[in-house]
């Protein structure tokens, strides 16, 4: 995904401290915060519509291949920075994110960090 690597370059730091609601624990914000970077965000450069299409179409086609299943789109949010510390608790996705993807753009880190699927 050349387009999202380039994104990214032109725009790390640009990230924003996401905001969650009362009560929820899918990320210890309290203790680390998450950062998104809108993939969306005309504003950014090489952000909105352009991008957002071609990672659906490369999204859509690959989690579609990997379910079976004719797929509909629903959310789309972005690049999400996790920072030392952060930990994304195991959970299931609501309705209507049955089948869901991560792209891993960039990654530094002193060890590998396990994603369990």
């Amino acid at each position: 995904m050349k387009l999202l690597t380039e994104f990214w370059e032109n725009n790390k730091g640009l990230e924003y401290p996401e905001k969650f609601s009362t009560g929820n624990v899918l990320v210890n914000h309290w203790e680390m915060p998450s950062y998104m970077l809108g993939v969306e965000n005309s504003e950014l450069q090489g952000g909105g519509n352009n991008l957002k299409k071609t990672i659906w179409n490369a999204a859509v086609k690959t989690v579609s291949e990997w379910t079976g299943q004719e797929l509909t789109t629903s959310s789309l949010f972005g690049i999400r920075v996790y920072k030392e510390g952060a930990v994304l608790a195991p959970h299931v996705d609501r309705l209507p994110l049955v089948s869901s993807a991560i792209i891993n753009v960039a990654q530094d880190v002193d060890e590998p960090w396990p994603l369990e699927v």
